[in-house]
């Protein structure tokens, strides 16, 4: 690979993603989504035991771009790595790149105008520490001695200690995650500000996609609406995300800011004002319940394309699976948990058949734990949980049943017997669908003593 001077560019063609265990190609970067494409660039970046490493010499490696016309990807070697079959020469590395590029030129008339902006005007807020607003000024570590960092702007508002940095010109990623990493262990909130939203720009879409797909912007608008307002006032870009049938697609939004108005969630520590991430969850689950709910109808219909019907329930659940992060135990049964346990969970919540050929949600309560069986039944407590938590419509003599059957399974298990003890696989799956179950799955009363 060759760079526009016609020197031979450092690339590897193959790398070890130490995480998975499995071997990556650099040419799978160039069909990567670009969401999973960030996430790997900035992993591959964060300090402490390499992600990538160089399929050949071992040797840490990260993700690099160029935005051209037809894009360009690729795995690059870290620094100084002078003996490995991919590398033709020896390039500088990011940092010393970096300290060579803006050599005395950090701070530009433009980057002191802003800094000084955003001082004057947090020094106006109502709920500011007046001796706590540092512009410029070095913030030693609390927690490592001889680390420190020195921000923009460095403030106490409302009791929360932020810093403002101010992002014009290219900063490396591996800069802004040793700023992220720095603040994040102090538990101070950092929050980036551009000076305008230029999406084509690598850094800009770096912090986009890290930080919930919110942006912050001080342009001559937001200067204008701070000045008009009384206010430290942000513009802020965002997406939001939206279900059409089966697929989620993004819309944009952009919207003005102050700082009372952001969400300051910790041990991230990165302010945000819409929460791209938590929304799409909230989406792909209503994807699943739906494409359940379809199932059902088409198993009481008894058409010939139940199979396809299912299979579009397990892939609502692949997607939500993806994007929850969870990892599931290696006995976790897929199908199982589709095909059993989530349409009864789901009928509970919704006080009717889910995924059942039957008429109400007592005929389906009543063959989960009413049937007269001497044999295991791991469910049973977290069914009665469910009926608790959502209290599905029941007639007094159809309550009263129920309740007569959660004191057989107490005395069952106070008498130490195995019949009715729970089994926990299902619960991160469970979380993930219906989270309002969650305080009490993490009750251990009656809980098999191999998964407490």
């Amino acid at each position: 690979m060759k760079n526009k001077a016609g020197n031979s560019q450092q690339s590897v063609l193959l790398a070890l993603d130490t995480d998975s265990g499995k071997l990556i190609e650099s040419r799978a970067l160039l069909v990567m989504d670009e969401e999973s494409l960030r996430s790997l660039r900035r992993s591959s970046l964060t300090e402490g035991t390499p992600r990538l490493r160089c399929a050949l010499c071992e040797g840490p490696v990260h993700v690099s771009m160029r935005r051209t016309e037809a894009g360009n990807r690729w795995f690059a070697h870290h620094g100084k790595v002078t003996i490995c079959p991919y590398r033709t020469d020896r390039r500088m590395s990011p940092d010393e790149l970096f300290a060579w590029q803006y050599q005395g030129q950090q701070e530009g008339s433009e980057h002191k105008y802003l800094k000084h902006f955003i001082a004057d005007w947090v020094e106006r807020e109502p709920d500011i520490n007046p001796d706590s607003v540092w512009r410029d000024k070095v913030r030693p570590s609390d927690l490592k001695r001889g680390e420190w960092k020195r921000p923009d702007v460095r403030a106490v508002i409302g009791g929360r200690e932020i810093v403002f940095e101010i992002q014009l010109s290219y900063t490396f990623l591996s800069e802004v995650l040793r700023r992220d990493a720095f603040y994040q262990q102090e538990q101070i909130h950092i929050l980036w500000i551009f000076r305008d939203f230029q999406p084509h720009r690598e850094v800009v879409r770096d912090e986009f996609f890290h930080n919930r797909r919110n942006i912050f912007v001080l342009d001559a608008d937001s200067e204008q609406e701070t000045i008009k307002r009384g206010r430290l006032t942000l513009k802020c870009y965002y997406q939001t995300p939206t279900l059409t049938g089966e697929s989620i697609s993004e819309r944009w939004g952009t919207r003005y800011v102050h700082l009372n108005e952001l969400n300051y969630p910790i041990p991230e520590y990165r302010p945000y004002y819409r929460d791209f991430d938590n929304a799409r969850l909230h989406l792909l689950r209503l994807s699943l319940i739906r494409s359940v709910m379809r199932w059902g109808r088409t198993r009481k219909k008894r058409g010939g394309d139940v199979d396809e019907a299912f299979a579009r329930v397990v892939a609502a659940w692949r997607a939500l699976e993806s994007t929850a992060t969870k990892v599931w135990p290696e006995y976790f049964s897929e199908t199982d948990f589709l095909c059993e346990q989530l349409p009864r969970l789901l009928s509970i919540k919704r006080g009717r058949p889910v995924g059942y050929n039957y008429k109400t949600v007592w005929e389906v309560l009543n063959a989960a734990l009413l049937i007269p069986s001497k044999s295991a039944r791991p469910y049973d407590i977290l069914y009665l949980m469910a009926v608790k938590q959502y209290r599905p419509p029941l007639s007094a003599d159809h309550q009263k049943k129920i309740d007569k059957h959660g004191e057989d399974v107490k005395q069952s298990i106070d008498a130490g017997e195995p019949r009715f003890l729970r089994d926990q696989r299902y619960d991160q799956a469970i979380s993930v669908v219906l989270p309002e179950l969650l305080p009490r799955l993490d009750s251990t009363y009656g809980v098999r003593e191999e998964h407490s």
